[in-house]
């Protein structure tokens, strides 16, 4: 059994499937636990037994082995917590030396009784992994007459690949806040920062879904709206952003004859397709039905776990709410709480 042999030369980490060997790298720390997974991520690799041959094994490392979904480990140096971790989640271990803890700031970042998903955002963020960007508002004032502030005195601060609901009643300025981000009004008073710069990068919004179409066109020409104007790529960036969004059968479709869950698919395929490091959604489900909702919470869940753009939605659905399991903040006269 392959991952049973010893490393390669300048070898640190060695990915086998079905006993063969699909993937290897010489880099340090967790790094090479990230590309074997943006490697399967993107193989096309069928169902199969993943097995793994590793150089050294903490506790973090064992969060990430395990998401991966390795049944079976070759470690040169492990620690008790990883051992435990792995026993905890069945993966069946081999290895030559035994210590207590590796000496690594992630095995006091990381907590055995961590979940899987919550072990592998933080370790994103430190490898800084994250495609998302920093959101700082302080201070924000609007008012649509001049008098009576609809946001007064709003701060928020949203590290880099952070996802927030936000809520509120109708009316108490969760839209306009949005509006504000996107620069589409402007303030009275405060700043708005991304990643501590008054210039704004390129936003994805999306809003409600409804019966009006807004797009005549084909899904892929809406999905192309987002691309560069000179885009060396645009059929496979088109391809990658439909894929990502489990719309890739509907790239031919008129949008027009869309159902709205789909419509939610190709509208998110479009905001990521614009590489868009912060992305706001305002009430995106509110017309669709149980199954698209669900649907789309998945899709959400999963960006946020892996790329981790930055995103804030505005959401009144209770089922979306709990199906995403975000942070919440609650919009109450003009500002969070």
């Amino acid at each position: 059994m392959g991952y049973l042999e010893p490393l390669e030369k300048g070898v640190s980490l060695m990915l086998f499937h079905n006993g063969n060997i699909v993937f290897r790298s010489g880099g340090k720390w967790l790094h090479p636990l990230f590309e074997a997974e943006d490697y399967l991520r993107n193989s096309g690799l069928g169902e199969g037994v993943l097995t793994l041959h590793d150089s050294i094994s903490g506790l973090a490392a064992a969060f990430l082995t395990v998401r991966l979904g390795v049944r079976a480990v070759n470690v040169d140096m492990i620690s008790d917590l990883a051992l435990e971790l792995y026993a905890k989640y069945g993966v069946e271990v081999h290895y030559g030396r035994r210590v207590p803890r590796i000496k690594c700031i992630t095995e006091t970042m990381i907590r055995p009784d961590m979940s899987i998903e919550e072990a592998y955002r933080l370790l994103r963020r430190k490898a800084n992994l994250t495609s998302g960007l920093s959101l700082r508002i302080s201070g924000l004032g609007f008012s649509y007459d001049g008098k009576h502030r609809i946001i007064d005195g709003l701060d928020l601060y949203l590290e880099k690949g952070d996802a927030l609901i936000l809520e509120g009643d109708n009316g108490c300025g969760k839209s306009t806040l949005l509006r504000l981000i996107l620069g589409l009004e402007r303030p009275q008073c405060g700043s708005i920062l991304f990643d501590g710069e008054e210039r704004r990068p390129p936003v994805g919004y999306v809003k409600q879904f409804s019966e009006r179409q807004d797009f005549p066109f084909s899904v892929r020409e809406v999905v192309s709206l987002s691309l560069p104007h000179r885009c060396a790529d645009a059929e496979g960036e088109i391809e990658l952003a439909l894929r990502r969004c489990g719309a890739w059968d509907l790239r031919d479709r008129s949008f027009f004859s869309l159902s709205g869950g789909e419509m939610a698919k190709v509208s998110l395929a479009r905001v990521l397709a614009g590489k868009a490091r912060l992305l706001l959604f305002d009430e995106p489900v509110a017309s669709l039905d149980r199954d698209s909702r669900l649907a789309f919470a998945d899709i959400m869940t999963s960006l946020s776990v892996t790329e981790m753009p930055t995103m804030i939605i505005v959401n009144h659905d209770r089922l979306l709410g709990e199906a995403l399991k975000w942070p919440r903040r609650r919009l109450e006269g003009g500002r969070l709480v």
